[in-house]
């Protein structure tokens, strides 16, 4: 579930790239409406004794939340190694049949 509220955040990155502090705010909600919307308590799942039910479910917002921000920070780990492995500006002197010049 993590996952797919990433890419529901990544949806919206137009409006979201003005300042990188709305990403964390933008998952926190985003996660936490899909709990609410699921009705999903991963407490009472695990048998855990919550208070109340609504807190079980806020706090497991804030559990995907965390989940959907590690996909975030693996998977643009994953793309600096691709970019690393495969450099681009030699990818294009072949392709243009450019001479280096420096």
């Amino acid at each position: 579930m993590g996952l797919a509220i990433l890419v529901a955040a990544k949806v919206v990155h137009r409006y979201l790239s003005v300042a990188q502090e709305f990403w964390a705010l933008a998952l926190v909600a985003l996660g936490m409406g899909a709990a609410w919307l699921a009705d999903f308590n991963l407490f009472e799942a695990w048998g855990l004794a919550v208070r109340n039910d609504t807190i079980g479910i806020i706090l497991t917002g804030f559990l995907i939340a965390g989940a959907s921000y590690f996909w975030r920070e693996v998977l643009y780990f994953f793309a600096g190694v691709a970019r690393k492995f495969t450099d681009e500006a030699k990818t294009i002197e072949k392709t243009e049949q450019l001479r280096r010049v420096a």
